[in-house]
């Protein structure tokens, strides 16, 4: 079984707040299969990035708020998936494939209408104007575009992790996405990251952020996606959610429930305990100027 989570941080306070399956098409499409197992007719087939995008608008609608979110590349790899976020006014800071694709500058577009000749096959329209350069990917754009290239790394010291300090290289540049007809999409960050100790660790991420955003900041965010691990870590561990084997789709919901719920509580009585002790790094605001908890979205 695979499920789709919501995890939520803020200060150095972390729980997953909501999960729902994820029904594989064979699956969906044998509905007496699913009835047996208890599976809603309404419950059918969807990608995880939209189960992701069902989970924040229950949490949005339920009264929570996120001043960030940050997913990692498996969502970070789907275009309608951010676009999603940008229209429900979501700033993110994704985790994106070496293969995401993107331009540093934009291709015009043209909706004119393309004369064929008979027999020929129709042109679609809108789309590039003729000689547009092709997308790139991140790493295609990091080893051969002049504009990242020839930048030189500047070095970040994120934050001080349980092992030491945590220190990366970065370089940065703005790209406009490819959006999922092969059109140019958002206006993003692209931050590119180099573990200092290994080189050949590097991650690629975008962010909507606004255009003035600090690279240290997309950074402390996107390496705040540890808090869903550490959840997912203590849940199996700990309160036993790896270790259903019912049969049965609401014993599933139940037992997600009960998790999070004993997870939570776990966690609020852990917070109360800690008394003054050192506390973690603040994530600031979306807007220069104001400081704000972590609040995060994986």
């Amino acid at each position: 079984m695979v499920t789709v989570h919501l995890g939520y941080a803020t200060g150095d306070f972390h729980c997953l707040v909501d999960g729902d399956l994820f029904l594989p098409e064979s699956w969906s499409d044998d509905r007496e299969r699913c009835r047996a197992a208890g599976i809603p007719d309404e419950v059918t087939y969807r990608p995880k990035w939209q189960i992701a995008l069902e989970l924040y608008d229950r949490a949005t609608e339920n009264g929570m708020h996120f001043d960030w979110l940050t997913v990692d590349e498996g969502y970070g790899s789907k275009p309608l998936f951010l676009q999603g976020l940008e229209e429900r006014g979501q700033l993110f800071v994704a985790e994106v494939p070496v293969i995401f694709s993107c331009w540093i500058r934009a291709p015009h577009i043209t909706s004119r209408q393309y004369r064929r000749s008979v027999g020929g096959c129709p042109r679609k329209t809108p789309r590039l104007t003729l000689g547009s350069r092709p997308p790139s990917s991140v790493r295609d754009l990091l080893y051969h575009s002049p504009t990242l290239r020839d930048q030189a790394w500047v070095r970040y010291h994120v934050k001080d992790g349980e092992k030491g300090p945590l220190v990366w290289e970065d370089k940065h540049t703005r790209v406009t996405m490819k959006d999922d007809r092969g059109l140019p999409g958002m206006r993003l960050h692209l931050v590119i990251a180099r573990n200092v100790l290994d080189h050949d660790e590097v991650k690629f991420f975008v962010s909507n952020a606004p255009a003035d955003t600090s690279v240290e900041t997309m950074l402390l965010v996107a390496f705040s996606r540890w808090r869903v691990e550490r959840c997912f870590q203590d849940q199996k561990q700990e309160i036993g959610l790896d270790q259903w084997e019912g049969r049965h789709y609401l014993g599933l919901k139940r037992h997600l429930i009960l998790s999070c719920v004993s997870y939570l509580f776990l966690a609020r009585v852990r917070d109360g305990l800690r008394g003054e002790q050192s506390r973690c790094h603040g994530l600031p605001g979306p807007r220069r100027g104001r400081r704000a908890l972590a609040e995060l979205v994986a």
